[in-house]
């Protein structure tokens, strides 16, 4: 799959050409910047795929999958990167599963077997920056980011279940680029020490709202959280969607949400636990272009007035007439008028400029009055 169109370089100075969500971004928003691109609430929401485990542990899978994020319109892919010494204890790694989606008899098998090496991430990142796409990796451990680092990630994510994970959090903030932190399995306290920890590292971080489970039913979304968030934290806030379909994302945008992950696949019967709960090509490609929808008409919030609503309103508006025919000296007082298409002479507010005036000429009935009938 080839892109339809490649992206530039430099994405701060947001669109040009069209009126989009990016020229109307308040300078106070709070914004980050990911791969050169800003990302606000009022700037085109940056739309990550999420590779995941659905790569099933194939390069060349997970690759198709960039292809296809690509294809689909996608602004980043995400990958994840575990260190199994570092995420599991060896209890874990020997422990029996028996999964219909298990890829080995115990789960360090299972993981092992998931899990891309360190130069299948090389690969997937320099496909993905062929295509224009920024590059986004979940570090599970240290010597993930590490590694990550090594391969410059245009931003970290952390994982729900790490965000109370301080030493992480403390060593990626550490690396100087943007993190993005999933609140799927926290509390405002733990999000506040998460915060506290980010803070104080003078890092560049967005939080994302988000369920953690897999599907998520739609009355546990709580996309009014987006706002919420965004309230308390005062920084940039997405919404990372484990329900089915693509109805939910769009709405997220249009509540504020700056960032909108999602996870892909190429065939939901594919063998593996998130495969289920992902979009496949031709429905992400559709959830992009649901959304750039949505964006462009939410427009501006300074109530202009559309191109061509004159001339609607001269059709149908009302404007000043007699409701009676009088002579030319006739005083003018407010009984004698009245509103009647079409809307192109004085109206109901321009009253006050013939109340009390005298008329200088003769007016039939339903004769339209001007400025100029009046001394």
């Amino acid at each position: 799959m080839n892109r339809r169109t490649p992206r530039g370089q430099d994405r701060l100075d947001g669109l040009e050409g069209r009126p989009t969500r990016t020229m109307y971004m308040a300078m106070d928003a709070p914004r980050i910047s990911i791969g050169g691109r800003w990302v606000a609430s009022g700037q085109p929401a940056l739309i990550v795929a999420e590779l995941g485990q659905n790569h099933n542990g194939s390069v060349q899978l997970a690759e198709q999958l960039v292809d296809a994020a690509a294809w689909a319109g996608a602004d980043a892919i995400k990958a994840v990167k575990r260190d199994l010494e570092s995420e599991l204890s060896r209890a874990a790694r020997g422990q029996r599963y028996d999964s219909r989606h298990a890829f080995g008899t115990t789960y360090g098998e299972h993981r092992r077997a998931l899990e891309l090496s360190a130069e299948a991430h090389a690969a997937i990142a320099a496909r993905a920056r062929r295509h224009g796409l920024l590059y986004i990796a979940t570090a599970c451990d240290v010597p993930s980011a590490a590694l990550l680092a090594g391969l410059n990630v245009d931003a970290f994510k952390i994982a729900s279940r790490d965000l109370n994970n301080l030493p992480l959090l403390r060593d990626i903030a550490a690396r100087d680029k943007p993190l993005i932190l999933s609140t799927g399995m926290a509390g405002f306290d733990e999000i506040d020490a998460a915060v506290g920890v980010l803070r104080q590292a003078g890092a560049s971080f967005a939080l994302l709202q988000c369920t953690s489970l897999y599907p998520t039913p739609l009355d546990q979304a709580h996309l009014r959280s987006i706002e919420t968030l965004g309230r308390r934290y005062q920084v940039p806030v997405g919404y990372s969607d484990h329900t089915t379909g693509i109805l939910l994302p769009p709405v997220a945008v249009a509540l504020g949400a700056s960032i909108i992950e999602k996870h892909l696949t190429l065939d939901r019967n594919l063998k593996g636990t998130d495969h289920a709960c992902s979009l496949q090509p031709d429905e992400l490609r559709r959830l992009v272009e649901d959304i750039r929808q949505v964006e462009m008409a939410l427009g501006r919030a300074d109530k202009p007035l559309a191109d061509g609503v004159s001339v609607v309103r001269a059709k149908l508006g009302r404007s000043l007439v007699l409701r009676t025919p009088l002579r030319a000296g006739t005083r003018i007082e407010e009984p004698m008028l009245a509103l009647k298409c079409p809307g192109d002479g004085l109206s109901w507010l321009d009253r006050q400029r013939v109340v009390g005036r005298c008329l200088k000429r003769d007016l039939a009935a339903d004769e339209m009055l001007t400025a100029d009938d009046v001394i």
